[in-house]
Order: C-alpha cells, then sequence, then structure tokens
C-alpha cells in the first residue's frame, strides 16, 4: 500500500496538504467568509479527487508495476 501512495501522490499533492493544514488552524470558524468557505469547498473536492487517484491506481496495478 505504501508503494501505492508514493506513486499517486506528488510533491505538489503534498505541498498543498501542508498548506491546507496551516491555513485549516488559522481559520475564524466564528466569521468565515465566502472566499473560506469556498476553499473549505475546494479542499473538500480535492482530498475526494486524491481519495479517488489513489483508489485508480490500486486497482489498475495495485503497486505492484513500476
Amino acid at each position: 500500500m505504501l508503494d501505492v501512495l508514493k506513486k499517486s501522490i506528488s510533491i505538489l499533492d503534498a505541498l498543498i496538504l501542508a498548506i491546507a493544514t496551516f491555513m485549516f488552524f488559522n481559520l475564524d470558524y466564528e466569521n468565515l467568509s465566502t472566499s473560506d468557505k469556498i476553499y473549505i469547498a475546494g479542499f473538500g473536492l480535492w482530498t475526494i479527487m486524491l481519495c479517488i487517484r489513489i483508489f485508480i491506481i490500486y486497482k489498475n496495478d495495485g503497486g505492484k508495476n513500476d
């Protein structure tokens, strides 16, 4: 399973995840603006698409082929 994650997650994905984590810790959840809500929804869609990409890579080759 670790091979599948190495194949499917790129450096940009890790960077997006790191920046999103930083942003989520600094959001004011009491006063969310429209751009904050759009950011949260966009990150949610990105996460779902990343999970789908990992699933497709896992099903296609199981992490065994290079």
